[in-house]
């Protein structure tokens, strides 16, 4: 499952806590044994400043409002790739 998380740590969603987001996802991903799997990076400024602390899952972008709203989030895609990745590989058998 090659997946990249991007967060923007730039000023606008650094002061709306996009730190607190990039070290619950790390908690995440720990806790789910996806570090090896996972490219948790951060960037600066995804030029989608208004709308809360945003990130991207691959290449899907996400703004979430509060902490618990991104992981929220990101554990559902997690899930959409594990399973997607489980189907692909149920075809190929």
């Amino acid at each position: 499952m090659p997946v990249t998380v991007t967060v923007c740590v730039g000023s606008s969603c650094h002061v709306r806590g996009s730190r607190a987001v990039l070290k619950r996802f790390a908690e995440v991903l720990q806790a789910e044994g996806l570090s090896e799997d996972v490219a948790l990076v951060g960037s600066f400024c995804l030029e989608r400043c208004s709308e809360g602390v945003n990130w991207k899952f691959n290449e899907e972008n996400f703004s979430s409002a509060t902490v618990d709203d991104a992981e929220k989030t990101l554990r559902e895609k997690l899930l959409e790739a594990k399973e997607r990745d489980r189907t692909t590989a149920e075809e190929l058998a």
